[in-house]
């Protein structure tokens, strides 16, 4: 007697038949992603704020490349995009494909948080340090010591816009914190810090960018890394770098995007962070004139009173009074700012 199975039976079977070939796809593609022999090439994609560009692109990226390649027997490729960190952290939310981002602070890690392009419970972590530092022109012509001496009359100053820079949020940060740690008054603070912006005459979209300025003639001052400072010194560039007496470190950060990191991506992700934080990669950071993370050298020049965005109350207090209400509220909007293009004269060599 022949069975004859009914066109809807039939259907069903179908469905069934698919569906366990649909999971059985899904299960050999986690497993070929995650497979310790599985051996196609990798490629990772790092956003990394403007400073660390030839630290990474002419040491780090190249060293880790060969050392995972030489462990793993895997191809690795990575690509580098820099930009001011705010504006990275900008793209990163709206899908720029980083696997990776090196932050200028930990408030650019929040805002990615935010977009839940990093999940709340990943750590970012400091790779390196930095000071910030006055730089000036050569022989200090103003008599510069510290933050304070910026509001002196006739002095013009570049700034990082804070904006879209993570140096120039830095930038607010030392020069108000120095004058309230010192004097423990917020009216001193304020007016000491407002003075300052008096002075400013011109923002930069980031803290590169304002080296630039500077190197081409423009303003007599202004507030950046020290890694940046020393660096241009190390190119012959006629400044004099001053350290105050009482400065913020900066800290940078690594963090993953955990929303971008496929499963085949994930080993070699971590192995690029572990990598930044080794001996190796720290000494990099080192040769590129910004402090290690992890050690202590005497490879820099001492910190009289060195501060932290913890000493402002962390960056949920600091960012919200210092740099959206007081800056974006009281200051900028009275800024009396001259357009880049009108400071250059066409007609000059």
């Amino acid at each position: 007697m022949t069975a004859f199975i009914k066109k809807s039976e039939w259907h069903h079977v179908v469905k069934w038949r698919l569906s366990i070939a649909l999971l059985l796809l899904a299960v050999f593609c986690v497993w070929l992603a995650t497979d310790p022999t599985n051996r196609g090439p990798v490629r990772l994609i790092v956003y990394a704020f403007s400073t660390q560009e030839e630290v990474l692109t002419q040491d780090i990226f190249p060293a880790f490349e060969q050392d995972w390649e030489t462990r793993t027997g895997r191809d690795l490729s990575i690509e580098g995009v820099f930009g001011p960190s705010a504006t990275l952290a900008g793209q990163i939310n709206l899908g720029a494909p980083a696997d990776v981002a090196l932050l200028s602070h930990e408030q650019h890690v929040n805002w990615l948080k935010i977009g839940r392009r990093v999940k709340q419970e990943t750590e970012p972590v400091v790779v390196c340090i930095s000071p910030m530092v006055i730089i000036t022109r050569l022989g200090n012509p103003y008599l510069i010591e510290d933050f304070g001496d910026l509001s002196q009359p006739g002095l013009q100053l570049l700034h990082a816009d804070p904006r879209s820079s993570g140096a120039g949020t830095w930038g607010i940060l030392a020069e108000y914190g120095s004058v309230w740690l010192e004097t423990g008054d917020e009216s001193t603070a304020i007016s000491e810090f407002s003075a300052i912006w008096s002075n400013v005459n011109l923002l930069s979209p980031n803290a590169r960018a304002a080296l630039t300025l500077f190197e081409l003639g423009v303003g007599d001052a202004f507030v950046t890394y020290e890694r940046d400072a020393y660096l241009a010194l190390d190119k012959h560039i006629e400044l004099t770098v001053l350290i105050p007496t009482r400065t913020i470190v900066a800290h940078h950060m690594a963090v993953v995007i955990d929303d971008n990191v496929t499963l085949s991506e994930r080993t070699a992700v971590q192995d690029f962070i572990n990598y930044l934080l080794s001996d190796a990669g720290q000494q990099a950071f080192v040769r590129y004139r910004q402090r290690p993370a992890t050690f202590e050298t005497n490879d820099f020049p001492v910190l009289m009173e060195p501060f932290t965005v913890e000493d402002l109350g962390g960056w949920s207090q600091a960012y919200i009074l210092l740099v959206e209400n007081l800056w974006q509220m009281e200051i900028e909007p009275r800024l009396d700012l001259e357009p880049a293009i009108q400071l250059f004269d066409p007609g000059e060599e």
